[in-house]
C-alpha cells in the first residue's frame, strides 16, 4: 500500500513548488518515499519540478549521505577539496557534542562569545532549519550574528526605501500585462514558472522588452533587446524618468496622492539627459526615449528586475531608481502593472517567534551581539 503526501520544495527558491511524495505504508519499506513529482493542482508551478528536486530521493537515500558525526582523522590536513571519505572517522553523538562544547567554551573564554560566527545560507533547509533553532542556540551563546547579504539584501532594502515593503506584482498578474520589461532577468532560463504567464500575455498582445548586458535565452525570445553596459542601470532609469517627467507623461494624480519627494526627483533627473546617459549605457538616446515612451504608453506595464542588477557597486541605488518608475507612471494601480523583484517574503511570517532575538539578552553578553556582513568575509 502507498499514500501520497503533499509537500513544498525546501530549496532556497521563491517559487516554493508544490510537491507530491508517494510513501510506502507497509512492509520493510514502510515510511520510505518511493516517488517524487510535481503537484499538477498547484496554480503556479503546475506539476513542474526542476532537475535538482526531481532527483531528490536519490540524494535522500544516497549511500554517500552523511548521517552521523564524522571527525577528520589525526594528521590529515584540512582543505584540498574532494578528499577521500577515508580521511574521516565516525564518532558517537555524545563525543561530537562534547568536542563542540569544548571548542566553543575555550574560544568564548579567551576571546568572548562574539568570536564565534555561525555561517550558513538557505540551501535546501526550508524555513525551520534555515531560520529558527540554530539562531536560538547561537543567540543564547552570545555568538556574532550573520547578515546574509550574499543574495539580494541590497535590492530588497532598496525596494523597501521606495515602496515601504519588499512586495511586488504577483506572478499570476503578469498574464494581464501589455508591456513587460525584463531588467536583468533571464526569466526563460531562471524563472521558469513566470514564463507561462508572460507567454499568455504576449498571446494577448503584450510586448516583452529585455535589458541585459548578456544576450540571454530571454533576450533571444524578446520583442526588443537592449544590451546595456554593466553597472549603468541606475542612469538608464533616471534618463527614462527624465523623459517621462519633462514630457509631462507621468501620472500627476497618482504622484500627488501616493508619493512623496516628487519635486526633488524632478530636479535630480534633469542632469540625466538621454544624450549623456547614452554615453554610459551604450544605449542610444533615441532608444532611451523610445523605451520611456513605450513603457508609459502601454498599460498595464510591469517591470521584472532581477538580482544581477543589484550585485554591483551602487546596485541598491539602481534598484531604487528602477522602482521609482511605476511610482511616477501610476502602474501600481493596475492589475498586471507595477514591479517584481522577488516573491520571497510576500507572505507575512513572525520571524521573531522563530529566531527568538530576545534570547540574546540572556546570553553572557546580556545584549544583542554584533552583526557581521557575510559579503565582507575572506
Amino acid at each position: 500500500m502507498k499514500k501520497q503526501v503533499y509537500a513544498a520544495c525546501p530549496h532556497d527558491c521563491p517559487d516554493a513548488c508544490g510537491v507530491l511524495i508517494t510513501v510506502e505504508t507497509e512492509g520493510a519499506n514502510s515510511g520510505r518515499a518511493v516517488k517524487i513529482q510535481g503537484d499538477p493542482s498547484h496554480p503556479v508551478t503546475r506539476g513542474f519540478l526542476c532537475g535538482k528536486v526531481a532527483k531528490y530521493l536519490d540524494r535522500v537515500y544516497s549511500s554517500e549521505r552523511v548521517l552521523y558525526p564524522m571527525r577528520r582523522k589525526k594528521n590529515v590536513p584540512k582543505g584540498g577539496g574532494g578528499r577521500n571519505a577515508g580521511d574521516f572517522e565516525r564518532i558517537p553523538w555524545p563525543a561530537a557534542l562534547d568536542e563542540i562544547y569544548e571548542h566553543f567554551t575555550a574560544i568564548s573564554r579567551e576571546f568572548g562569545p562574539e568570536a564565534v560566527l555561525p555561517y550558513s545560507y538557505g540551501g535546501t533547509l526550508g524555513v525551520l532549519n534555515n531560520a529558527s533553532m540554530d539562531h536560538r542556540f547561537f543567540h543564547l551563546l552570545g555568538a556574532s550574528q550573520l547578515d546574509r547579504t550574499i543574495c539580494a539584501s541590497a535590492g530588497g532594502d532598496a525596494l523597501i526605501t521606495v515602496v515601504g515593503k519588499k512586495l511586488g506584482t504577483e506572478p499570476e498578474a503578469f498574464r494581464h500585462s501589455k508591456f513587460i520589461l525584463a531588467w536583468g532577468a533571464n526569466i526563460h532560463g531562471t524563472n521558469v514558472h513566470l514564463w507561462p504567464f508572460i507567454e499568455e500575455a504576449r498571446r494577448n498582445g503584450g510586448r516583452l522588452v529585455v535589458i541585459d548586458p548578456y544576450k540571454t535565452r530571454t533576450a533571444r525570445c524578446a520583442d526588443w533587446y537592449l544590451p546595456i553596459n554593466p553597472g549603468t542601470d541606475a542612469a538608464l532609469a533616471l534618463a527614462m524618468m527624465h523623459v517621462i517627467i519633462n514630457e509631462n507623461r507621468y501620472d500627476a494624480d497618482y504622484v500627488a496622492r501616493y508619493t512623496a519627494g516628487f519635486d526633488q526627483l524632478r530636479e535630480r533627473v534633469q542632469e540625466y539627459t538621454p544624450e549623456k546617459v547614452a554615453q554610459w549605457t551604450g544605449i542610444s538616446a533615441q532608444d532611451i526615449r523610445k523605451l520611456a515612451h513605450e513603457y508609459v504608453e502601454a498599460r498595464p506595464a510591469v517591470i521584472r528586475v532581477n538580482y544581477g542588477v543589484q550585485r554591483s557597486e551602487n546596485g541598491g541605488s539602481a534598484v531604487r531608481a528602477i522602482a521609482m518608475l511605476p511610482c511616477i507612471t501610476g502602474s501600481w494601480k493596475e492589475v498586471g502593472g507595477g514591479l517584481q523583484l522577488s516573491t520571497s517574503g510576500s507572505w507575512s511570517l513572525n520571524k521573531d517567534a522563530l529566531l527568538r532575538p530576545d534570547l540574546m539578552l540572556r546570553s553572557p553578553l546580556g545584549r544583542a551581539a554584533r552583526v557581521v556582513n557575510m559579503s565582507e568575509l575572506g
